[in-house]
């Protein structure tokens, strides 16, 4: 028998939960949110209509399964909230979706006798339909007891998902490497485009001419992985363009030549472990680095 779940949190992620498992056949059996329309129209996503409370306890006593999905900074204090007005009971399994916190931060739940641990979906969401869209053969990355991943794993192979599960402390390394494949990139490209409105490209269109660029570089990724994936200056050794980068950013953009510096520090050791900068190579192009500080 499928297990009964309840939601608490009604943002992107915890209504696209809630839409996926009512699909494959989990008894939603309610919806919590601290606003009764978002909990209402979260729930109307479904047939039958699960109940909905703003009081999250009055639901989570009911559920084999509570998620917290709300945002961070509630969690720990949503958690506690229930666990004081007795919304727990011994052997419910209690999972968050956060990136960045540790299941440690259930640990009213666990307190209470319930199995604790954190299921994140490794994916960006702008949207309920997108995020229902994109949970399906996403990966979760599972930690916590292992009687709650184990539950985890089965929710999430049950949507489509993909697994890896990880230690509770190795949460703030798995979480810093989704910033920077995701959240950082972004931050690269507006990088770009700042350098080219330095000379004139208005952002429309220069981001218009990199995008061919950028979803070449992610194919080639995909294909070949990081190392193997890497072209251009620094690959090949190049030590004049990067010296004639340096100069030309130090003059038209000097507070971003730091972080171009650091970039180029990155690329030359992928480039070293590709084999095709030699150590004399690499040792020029830092020497240019030095030389720029």
């Amino acid at each position: 028998m499928r297990k009964k779940i309840v939601i608490v949190g009604a943002g992107k992620v915890g209504s696209a939960l809630a839409v996926l498992l009512h699909e494959k056949g989990y008894q939603l059996v309610g919806i919590a949110s601290r606003s009764r329309e978002s909990a209402d129209k979260a729930a109307k996503r479904l047939t039958p209509v699960p109940e909905t409370n703003v009081v999250p306890q009055e639901l989570t006593r009911k559920a084999d399964v509570v998620f917290i999905t709300t945002n961070d900074d509630a969690i720990q204090k949503v958690c506690t909230a229930v666990a004081k007005g007795g919304g727990f009971r011994k052997g419910q399994v209690v999972l968050h979706v956060s990136g960045s916190l540790p299941s440690s931060v259930l640990e009213a739940a666990r307190a209470k006798g319930c199995f604790i641990g954190s299921m994140h979906p490794l994916q960006s969401f702008a949207d309920v339909d997108m995020a229902i869209q994109r949970l399906h053969g996403a990966y979760f990355c599972l930690e916590g007891m292992k009687e709650a991943t184990e539950e985890a794993q089965e929710l999430a192979l049950a949507m489509g998902g993909r697994i890896m599960t990880i230690k509770t402390g190795d949460k703030p390394i798995y979480h810093a490497a989704a910033v920077i494949a995701s959240n950082f990139f972004v931050s690269i490209i507006d990088m770009s485009l700042r350098f080219y409105e330095a000379i004139g490209i208005d952002r429309k269109k220069g981001l218009e001419a990199l995008m061919p660029l950028i979803e070449g570089s992610l194919a080639n990724i995909r294909m070949l992985g990081p190392v193997k994936a890497l072209t251009g200056p620094i690959a090949r050794g190049d030590a004049k363009v990067i010296e004639r980068h340096l100069e030309a950013i130090g003059t038209a953009l000097p507070d971003l030549l730091p972080i171009y510096e650091a970039l180029v520090r990155l690329n030359v050791d992928v480039g070293l472990r590709k084999g095709t900068l030699t150590p004399q190579s690499a040792k020029a192009i830092l020497s240019n680095i030095d030389h720029a500080t």
